[in-house]
């Protein structure tokens, strides 16, 4: 296969092992005495010269909640909402072996209803294979992400084990990178090693093979950052990254007419082993990649008239108030509710007071904080009404609210369930009309806990997106919201969020070198004026930690995942402007 998992490590620059000097056999075969240690990750990988996997893989492995190695030796807070951060959760993963890969059957995010520990997991495909030293036996790996049910925290992990017809040895895992956390106040890597429990069976999956054949052939290229640098001298991306400390800076790049240029893609242990698989949670690039597209696909539906629909009349609104009358779908997404805590001036705008972004406002915090753990829909709904509106109407003055955005998704799933049935599910229509078809065939959201099972998608954060992904997403907002000779999203709608019609968004009360930045549907506007003078906004979606993806006019996309906080982009613009002219490709 030309997509193969070799190819894949040979574009990151990863070096396979020589000699098997760490997870060998005899370490696999019993626990360590002692604390279990992280080692480089290419020893999860094969071989230099790997054999074919002498079984084939078909089965469940059960996986029982176990204490983590963890550096810092305490994960902090040790407890959250009664769940326990230190444990590794109890599991039961499905796997089959075709080709050379251990795919797994369970693709979405897995949450052990029994177990205590704070984690849910996702894993991803991996590789079989054999080797001499093994006895015999067969060895395999996966790539794997843990993370809460309750935040947008992403923890990459990979694991190995050695199999046979009717057995496997122990399973070593390690947890290596992660992009920002929240609740969580350790920045943690982790290690451990556990006894499982085996269930073969006789089925050959051959739906879930076709399907995963279908995933590879929809992955697009990667190519080596080198090309870029071959074409227009590596002096143009020495400040790529500028003013970000490497080591906060998970993986960086460019996409250009469809290739993925990745700068990066390192952790503290050597490369990722499965680039093309790790997951980022990123934060409040959720509210476009996921709210921005729902919204939008919900107006190609049913109508551009969506976007000015009341809230009121799909959500029953318990406010003491009567701010909510007339706040729209397009209010919502465009945090402009004029509901909120936090200061009343406007001269200049603080677009981040009265959420949990205001720590000097501790009352605002701690409404934020009630409403952020709240489990359930109706719960969470009750303590978002229960916040005072502005002295200003709707659309006037914006102001950041994780809970505007998710209000907008409760009145969306409403909306559709109005016109599909009370059996409808938003982001089961998300997946299945607009994700799937650009390419997109695993993406995960996180939900409201309800007692029934899956709720109400967060759309506020929540995502866990590959680079894959968030190229594809991220194309298709440039195209308009047209895929392959169909409109997805409504054309009007992403005109005016990319802001290639009249509409504009409201002032930030921040700038850049260029003049005042300001956001609409989702998208952080900020101005560049390129050397011939014309002026052009460049539109983003931004989450929490320093997590951006850039929206080029000249149909480049440029994305960094890591810790590394609000750095400014304009150098990555600048970059984008002389690989290709944003003047040569003015749309307007």
């Amino acid at each position: 296969m030309l997509r193969s998992c070799i190819a894949v490590i040979i574009v990151c620059g990863a070096a396979v092992a020589d000699d098997r000097a760490e997870l060998t056999r005899d370490q696999l075969s019993s626990k360590p005495a002692n604390r279990i240690e992280l080692v480089d990750n290419r020893w999860f990988l094969p071989s230099e010269a790997p054999e074919a996997a002498g079984y084939r893989f078909s089965g469940t492995i059960k996986i029982p909640d176990h204490t983590m190695s963890s550096e810092p030796t305490e994960i902090l807070p040790a407890d959250i909402q009664g769940k326990k951060t230190q444990l590794f959760p109890s599991m039961s993963l499905r796997f089959v072996s075709h080709e050379g890969y251990l795919i797994p059957l369970d693709r979405d995010l897995l949450v052990a209803s029994d177990s205590e520990s704070y984690w849910q997991m996702q894993v991803a495909p991996g590789r079989v294979w054999s080797e001499p030293g093994d006895g015999g036996m067969s060895r395999a790996s996966f790539p794997f992400l843990l993370t809460s049910i309750i935040e947008n925290e992403s923890y990459n992990g990979v694991a190995t084990f050695l199999f046979d017809e009717d057995s496997v040895s122990q399973l070593r895992y390690q947890v290596v990178h992660h992009l920002s956390t929240f609740v969580i106040q350790t920045r943690f890597v982790a290690a451990g090693q556990a006894d499982v429990d085996y269930e073969a069976s006789d089925s050959n999956h051959a739906d879930v093979i076709a399907s995963f054949e279908s995933e590879l052939a929809d992955r697009l290229p990667w190519q080596f950052w080198s090309v870029l640098e071959d074409q227009h001298g590596a002096a143009l991306f020495a400040d790529f990254d500028s003013g970000i400390d490497p080591a906060l800076t998970l993986t960086s790049g460019l996409v250009i007419d469809g290739n993925i240029h990745v700068r990066s893609m390192n952790t503290p242990y050597g490369p990722y082993p499965y680039p093309h698989e790790m997951r980022h949670g990123v934060w409040s690039v959720t509210k476009t990649a996921a709210g921005m597209l729902t919204l939008l696909r919900m107006a190609q539906k049913y109508g551009d008239e969506v976007l000015d629909y009341r809230i009121r009349d799909y959500l029953d609104i318990t406010a003491d108030h009567d701010g909510w009358n007339n706040v729209t779908f397009r209010h919502v997404f465009s945090m402009a509710t004029g509901i909120g805590t936090g200061t009343h001036n406007v001269t200049p705008n603080n677009f981040g007071s009265g959420d949990a972004s205001n720590p000097a406002n501790n009352a605002g915090v701690e409404d934020y904080m009630t409403w952020y753990f709240a489990p359930t829909l109706e719960e969470k709904l009750a303590e978002v009404f229960k916040i005072p509106s502005y002295p200003w109407g709707p659309g006037e003055h914006g102001r950041y609210r994780d809970r505007d955005i998710f209000v907008g998704s409760a009145a969306l799933e409403a909306l559709l369930r109005e016109k599909e049935g009370a059996d409808a599910d938003l982001w089961e229509m998300m997946v299945d009309e607009v994700y799937r078809p650009i390419g997109i065939h695993h993406i995960s959201m996180t939900r409201t806990r309800e007692a029934s099972g899956l709720g109400t998608p967060i759309l506020a954060w929540g995502i866990y997106v590959s680079i894959d992904d968030i190229a594809k997403i991220a194309m298709l907002i440039q195209n308009g919201g047209m895929h392959d000779g169909g409109q997805l999203l409504s054309k009007t709608g992403t005109a005016a969020a990319l802001y290639e019609k009249g509409s504009r968004g409201l002032p930030t009360g921040a700038s850049n070198i260029h003049g005042a930045k300001s956001y609409y549907l989702t998208l952080w506007h900020e101005r560049y004026v390129t050397e011939s003078g014309r002026s052009y906004t460049a539109p983003a979606m931004q989450g929490y930690g320093g997590n951006v993806v850039q929206l080029m006019p000249n149909g480049i996309v440029g994305f960094r995942f890591g810790n590394g906080g609000g750095v400014p982009l304009e150098q990555m613009t600048i970059i984008a402007d002389k690989i290709r002219p944003f003047d040569e490709f003015d749309r307007r």
